[in-house]
């Protein structure tokens, strides 16, 4: 470090150590200099823009300042036996150097003129380094105690609790957090370790005990999730993460660690672990070494019987969908259960969803209708009807279009209308009329039942299944009704308007209608599935941004397409003490219920450290450094960012993550390393705000089919010109970047205006 005395970096590193000086404890040092020198006169001075006198024993001089100088100027001691200036004869003083900088002066000096030894030197400058130890110490103190508190925050802000077992005593000690969360509260706390095996759920104790000798015999981390068992009788799931520490032999003798409340999560996992164990078709995941790391109860039954058989690896649709990221489909013939399968293949980060729906009845009547239809002209027509129909209506999830395609089908190739009607609470009740009066049809009977009471036989009028049509003329008219079923369920009904006279065109439309239960069924199930992650999802962020004076704050996020998974992509908005604003915008790597808690906890952690005061760099650089022990986080990016309203100033960093767009223009800000890879610094940017600024997750620029280059170049372009207010402008970049469905990833976008 240059230690001129204008150097700002010194100054700064000075004022630091000044802040945090022991002067009772300088003071000894200074009278100890002096008496074993035979020095009248002796002080410690610390040196910012100005001399500061921590210490004295003389008057103020300012020669002996400009002596001061002098020697801090040059680095090395300066001896004087005679200073001949004003009030001084000899001096001795000697630079005091605290981490790498030149903070301060040791000096001792007499009136008149004297004589210095060797061995004079030598003392002053070992009580020059006790005194730059001295300091250092100080300052570290200081730290020390900020960082505990910062911590604390942290912890509380994600109520996360500490824990601290010495494993030769069985000694554990907790902090409030943790007694609260284990119900000690209200109970006397013995401190020891069977407090915690009081408490700990009987079906979870040699799991957890397992967990803790491997950490103990190997010295290293310590890693579990179990339930604990309140006084009230109220279960809970607890997350607990600790490192083993050892003497200076290497035998264990303590555990540090952290545990915090997962009870919310666990439930979310549960129940979409209950969904998947009830579907009929069978599901099961890849990761990228092609390991099964789970399977629901159909696709364990389908898989024991030929795990080996299906050759995963080998499989040009798996390998193809693993590769490129592209969904793939296909059917598939099982040997060793003699059946057929839709087999749905979804590519996502972690590998390969992939759904097993049989459709064994289907195949084999499909092929006796078709060996059937075939013998005839006319059958080959009315196999090529249904098999187009059969390939739309798979070719949909959405409920209301599918049922649009088979009412269309069947207006267009067999009768004049159809009623359908959908079974909500053992009612089959009218949601959808195709006819020639549509609207108006389903104006007036939509929401009514279906007095269905069999299938496939044509009724002398509407009226017979329809009674509410009995005094319009069209309930006069011939009708067959078809049941929408799917896995021996009857999901609804279509009614068919108009005379049905041929024996074939009965037969197509009972397959018909058989498809569409099945693709109703499917759609119904992935309308659900995707609802709950959505929920999920949303949950998460947070419901509002602050209301400031002169600035407007909006925020989207949209999940990726298809929406099963719940992403880790978020955003912060929160007004400091002080009147700034913090915004910060991420995205934690993964996908599913963990990704989502690791991003709630993360979101906590950063507002935690960011409301301490520290700036954007340092906030990510504690969060970086600490995010491996006290946040299980592999990786995550991060834009943190204060704005500073008088000074319209928007100070910011960047851990992986793209830079923001400021008044249209991307500033120069190289990103650092994502959070999660033990960084412990970050360059600090800061800019000028004159109207807006856009942050963004990398779902909104990056596009399978173009380079990063072009979406960042394409968000640019997008704001040249505008001048909308943050809402509109949400929409409009949405709009712009061809995303306001959604994209291949999950959107985050939080905009400011400042008036």
């Amino acid at each position: 470090m240059d230690a001129g005395l204008t150097d700002p970096r010194r100054i700064d590193a000075a004022r630091r150590v000044l802040a945090e000086a022991d002067g009772e404890a300088l003071e000894r040092l200074a009278a100890l200099a002096a008496r074993l020198l035979g020095a009248t006169y002796a002080q410690i001075a610390l040196v910012t823009d100005e001399v500061a006198h921590v210490t004295a024993i003389a008057p103020r001089q300012p020669a002996a300042e400009e002596l001061i100088h002098r020697v801090l100027d040059f680095g090395m001691p300066i001896v004087l036996s005679d200073a001949r200036s004003d009030g001084i004869g000899g001096f001795v003083g000697i630079p005091v150097e605290v981490g790498g900088a030149r903070v301060g002066v040791l000096c001792v000096y007499d009136r008149e003129p004297g004589s210095w030894t060797d061995h004079d030197v030598e003392i002053l400058e070992e009580l020059a380094a006790t005194v730059a130890a001295q300091l250092d110490r100080s300052v570290l103190a200081a730290e020390l105690e900020a960082s505990t508190v910062r911590l604390d925050l942290g912890f509380a802000a994600a109520k996360i609790g500490g824990f601290d077992w010495n494993l030769v005593t069985d000694a554990l000690h907790w902090d409030d957090r943790l007694m609260e969360l284990f119900g000690y509260r209200d109970e006397p706390f013995v401190p020891h370790v069977d407090s915690f095996l009081k408490r700990l759920h009987p079906d979870d104790r040699e799991r957890t005990q397992a967990a803790i000798d491997r950490a103990v015999q190997s010295c290293g981390e310590y890693a579990a999730d179990y339930r604990i068992v309140r006084p009230d009788g109220s279960v809970r799931w607890v997350a607990a993460r600790g490192r083993v520490l050892g003497d200076p032999q290497g035998r264990p003798v303590r555990m540090l660690g952290a545990a915090y409340d997962v009870t919310d999560v666990r439930g979310a996992a549960e129940r979409l672990g209950r969904v998947l164990e009830t579907m009929s078709t069978a599901f099961f995941t890849l990761d990228r070494d092609w390991k099964f790391t789970y399977a629901n109860a159909e696709a364990e039954r389908i898989l024991g019987s030929g795990r080996a058989e299906l050759k995963l690896r080998n499989n040009d649709v798996y390998r193809h969908a693993m590769e490129t990221g592209e969904p793939a489909s296909f059917e598939h013939y099982h040997a060793p259960l003699d059946a057929y399968y839709d087999v749905r293949v979804m590519p996502n980060e972690d590998g390969l969803s992939v759904y097993f729906h049989d459709i064994t009845n289907r195949v084999r009547a499909e092929r006796a209708r078709e060996e059937a239809l075939a013998q005839t002209g006319a059958a080959t027509g009315r196999l090529q009807i249904l098999s187009a129909a059969g390939a739309r209506l798979a070719g949909t999830l959405d409920v209301d279009e599918l049922l649009a395609i088979f009412g269309d089908v069947v207006t267009n190739g067999f009768g004049e209308g159809v009623i359908i009607g959908r079974k909500f609470a053992g009612v089959i009740r009218v949601t959808h009329v195709t006819h020639e009066n549509a609207a108006s049809l389903l104006e007036r009977i939509s929401g009514e039942p279906l007095e269905v009471e069999r299938f496939g036989v044509r009724s002398a009028r509407v009226a017979d299944i329809f009674g509410v049509l009995a005094d319009d003329p069209l309930g006069e008219r011939p009708a067959l009704a078809l049941p929408l079923m799917s896995r021996g369920r009857v999901l609804g009904a279509a009614v068919v308007i108009g005379p049905i006279e041929n024996a074939l065109d009965r037969r197509v439309l009972v397959e018909l209608a058989a498809r569409a239960g099945v693709a109703l069924d499917n759609a119904t199930l992935f309308g659900a599935e995707r609802r709950l992650a959505l929920t999920l999802q949303r949950s998460l962020l947070p419901t509002a941004l602050p209301e400031l004076p002169g600035i407007e704050l909006a925020a989207r996020y949209l999940p990726s397409i298809g929406g099963r998974d719940v992403g880790g992509d978020f955003y912060i908005g929160h007004e400091l003490e002080d009147g700034r604003l913090l915004l910060v915008i991420g995205d934690v790597m993964g996908h599913g219920p963990q990704a989502a808690a690791r991003m709630g906890q993360l979101r906590a952690v950063l507002a935690a450290y960011a409301y301490d005061g520290d700036p954007p760099e340092r906030v990510l650089a504690h969060v970086s450094a600490r995010a491996p022990a006290l946040l299980d986080l592999p990786m995550a990016t991060a834009l943190a960012a204060i704005y500073d309203p008088p000074r319209r100033r928007l100070s910011f960093a960047l851990a992986g993550h793209p830079p923001p767009l400021i008044d249209g223009a991307f500033p120069d800000a190289r990103p650092g390393p994502p959070l999660g890879t033990g960084v412990s610094s970050y360059e600090g940017h800061a800019v000028d705000v004159e109207s807006t600024v856009v942050f963004y997750t990398d779902g909104l620029i990056e596009d399978r089919e173009r380079p990063i280059d072009e979406g960042l170049e394409l968000l640019r372009r997008s704001l040249e010109g505008v001048q909308l207010a943050p809402e509109e402008l949400c929409d409009h970049l949405l709009r712009s970047l061809a995303r306001e469905g959604g994209g291949e990833d999950d959107i985050a976008l939080l905009v400011m205006r400042a008036a």
